[in-house]
């Protein structure tokens, strides 16, 4: 229910990085603030408000979130009308950020027209919280990872003089409130692009800091009740307030009628049994190599279980198969051969835009193989599916040891030295999810509880939200 008693209401603008998996917090955020009765202007660049405008449709109409275009300048590297890491390979995520940082001055100067009473920006912004100091608008920088996670990779202690190292990336920072959580060599390795650069070259790292440096306060996307103690150690680690906002889960959007390929996923889950299926996604932006998948392949093959895979490649790649009923799609030649015909019976490998809500959300699903992003976990959590989980890159080890070796709601896969996985040890994986009794029994008992604590009646997402705006309130008050 929206407060109360209110003198005023609160205008806050919220500016989230240019990124799906960034995006959709933000916009889950601006949702339940609206429900309270906080008026909301989302600003972002034109194709994603594009894309973000049907997602708020009702939201718009019922109450106050309004849409604003801020258009991304042409930079040299990136391909025209490409506004945001979707549209574009890896090695552009620079030039991306190099043109979000050209709109620093006509954030300032919106900001002027606007004088909202707060601003919630990114990571990426590194200047969005001087803009607004600038024109006496109080700042919070809204982080969508985990406390672990913030805590462990993004303090100013790991930012030295002399090059980070593997060895500094593989140790958690001094007193971090965990003995299982830390990056694996490879992973050090795969991310050590973030911490040390050319001279000059403003690094991820150095963005997250600045942006911290600016903040009023810290939101976090999580609560208490799962990662109190690394809120706690954050808080003491930056000497910022770190404000949880809750895991800002979506909601199944009820009235949208599904797609011809979306109502497939469903129509075939509706003839498994209970529990039964093994639903494997690695999210929008994270994408297997053809050795990748072919360990894959033979290890969900080997479990003897049925499975829904949801198998997507870049928009940009030459295999791209955005339609699941093209017959000549390129996958099969990525798949070992054979394995489409040996589990035609019990399996599906989807290549079309899966509607991930409704699939978690379906009682034939037992347990869901993900690449670990902090999204998925949230969305495994919401509906109480079991994980196994195989991190590929940044925050996404943190978060496999936070869900295995903290929360013990799902299992790890395995891997070499090198980062590498073996057929067998996603099928070990997998089976001890789902097939393992005791193991199962008890992660099924554990992730139960989690999502009673966080989604159930009187759950900490509503409290969250409620201090949360009684957080800016009082920042607002005391600017």
């Amino acid at each position: 229910m929206p407060m109360e008693n209110v003198e005023k209401k609160l205008q806050v603008l919220m500016f989230p990085w240019l990124a799906k998996g960034h995006i959709l917090p933000f916009v889950e955020l601006a949702k339940r603030l609206a429900h309270h009765g906080v008026k909301i202007i989302f600003l972002s660049t034109p194709s994603n408000i594009s894309w973000i405008s049907p997602l708020l449709l009702q939201e718009t109409e019922l109450l106050q979130i309004d849409l604003m275009e801020l258009p991304l300048p042409i930079v040299e590297g990136l391909p025209e009308g490409a506004e945001s890491t979707a549209e574009v390979p890896v090695e552009m995520h620079d030039a991306l950020k190099i043109a979000l940082d050209k709109l620093e001055k006509p954030f300032e100067d919106l900001l002027k027209r606007l004088s909202p009473d707060y601003v919630i920006y990114d990571f990426s912004q590194y200047w969005a919280a001087t803009v607004a100091a600038k024109i006496d608008i109080p700042a919070g920088l809204f982080y969508i990872l985990n406390a672990a996670f913030c805590s462990y990779a993004l303090l100013p202690s790991r930012c030295n003089d002399d090059d980070t190292t593997v060895a500094d990336l593989t140790a958690p920072p001094p007193g971090y409130p965990s003995s299982v959580i830390a990056w694996q060599p490879f992973e050090a390795r795969y991310i050590l692009g973030a911490y040390n650069g050319p001279s000059g070259e403003i690094l991820q790292i150095h963005r997250c800091l600045r942006s911290m440096q600016g903040s009023a306060f810290i939101a976090i996307r999580s609560a208490f009740p799962i990662e109190g103690k690394f809120i706690r150690f954050l808080e003491a680690a930056t000497g910022k307030a770190v404000v949880p906002v809750g895991l800002l889960a979506p909601e199944i959007p009820h009235g949208k009628k599904l797609s011809e390929q979306e109502s497939f996923c469903l129509t075939w889950l509706d003839k498994q049994n209970p529990s039964s299926v093994l639903y494997v996604s690695f999210g929008s932006e994270c994408f297997l190599s053809k050795e990748q998948i072919c360990a894959m392949a033979l290890g969900i093959e080997a479990t003897g279980l049925p499975f829904l895979w949801v198998l997507r490649f870049p928009r940009f790649s030459d295999c791209n198969t955005q339609n699941f009923f093209d017959e000549k799609s390129k996958v099969s030649a990525l798949l070992p051969e054979g394995f489409e015909s040996r589990t035609r019976e019990r399996g599906v490998v989807y290549t079309a835009w899966a509607p991930q809500l409704h699939i978690l959300a379906h009682p034939s699903v037992g347990g869901f193989l993900s690449h670990s992003g902090w999204s998925s976990v949230v969305e495994a959590v919401k509906f109480g599916v079991k994980l196994v989980l195989l991190p590929l890159n940044g925050d996404q080890g943190i978060n496999a040891r936070l869900a295995a070796g903290e929360l013990e709601v799902g299992v790890e896969v395995e891997r070499q030295e090198d980062g590498s996985f073996t057929d067998e040890q996603i099928r070990t994986a997998v089976l001890k999810v789902m097939n393992d009794q005791d193991q199962a029994r008890e992660l099924k008992s554990k992730m139960s509880e989690m999502k009673r604590k966080t989604f159930g009646e009187g759950g900490s997402e509503e409290m969250c939200i409620q201090e949360f705006i009684e957080h800016i309130r009082l920042c607002k008050a005391t600017n």
